[in-house]
């Protein structure tokens, strides 16, 4: 299990327009995964592994894959030959096993009950998410429209999340709770399945 995972900003890793946190960001964060997400348009803020992938990707020949398994295994091939056969002139002409042996004793192993949703909901809840009401009364979070009601209509609200009701507060300017809207899409299972927006 690794302690952070990088990636672009771009759809489905990311939301390049940063109104919301990504699904997949909850995901890794209830995994005890930090998710550091590169500024949007700056591809340069990763060039390790996006010339990493790159390579991967050739050696790998994964455009003449036939199937997604095969693919699959070509890079796990692809990633095995880069970590203990292939030498590397800047460590001295040695394998990155030979270099970073420790990696090889797996200190964070895999488990399925480190899954803990609250993790991702105190993620979730450290957010705080201006919308504009509209003139029906509505605002959208992650792409579900909601009734916070016809009273408020050209209203700013800043929403939260309540891990404790698993609901979207929205509060007025002064901090006055105008609604409160219960979102089931947050479950632990949709959380865990990576279904929350489906």
């Amino acid at each position: 299990m690794p302690r952070a995972i990088r990636s672009d900003n771009g759809s489905p890793l990311g939301v390049p327009s940063r109104s919301v946190i990504p699904i997949i960001s909850l995901w890794l964060a209830a995994w005890g995964v930090r998710h550091i997400l590169n500024r949007p348009r700056r591809p340069t803020d990763n060039p390790n592994v996006e010339n990493n992938q790159h390579t991967s990707a050739r050696w790998a020949e994964i455009y003449k894959c036939q199937s997604h398994t095969q693919m699959q295994e070509q890079l796990d091939q692809a990633c095995v030959y880069q970590r203990d056969f292939f030498k590397v002139s800047r460590l001295g002409n040695a394998t990155r096993k030979q270099v970073y042996a420790r990696l090889y004793d797996n200190p964070r192993q895999f488990d399925p009950k480190l899954f803990d949703e609250q993790k991702a909901y105190q993620l979730l809840a450290q957010a705080v998410y201006p919308r504009k009401i509209s003139d029906n009364g509505v605002i959208t979070l992650y792409d579900k429209p909601f009734s916070v009601g016809r009273e408020h209509r050209g209203k700013i609200t800043f929403v939260v999340f309540s891990p404790a009701e698993l609901a979207w507060i929205c509060l007025g300017p002064e901090k006055e709770i105008l609604k409160v809207i219960p979102d089931p899409r947050f479950s632990k299972e949709n959380i865990y399945n990576l279904t929350v927006c489906q």
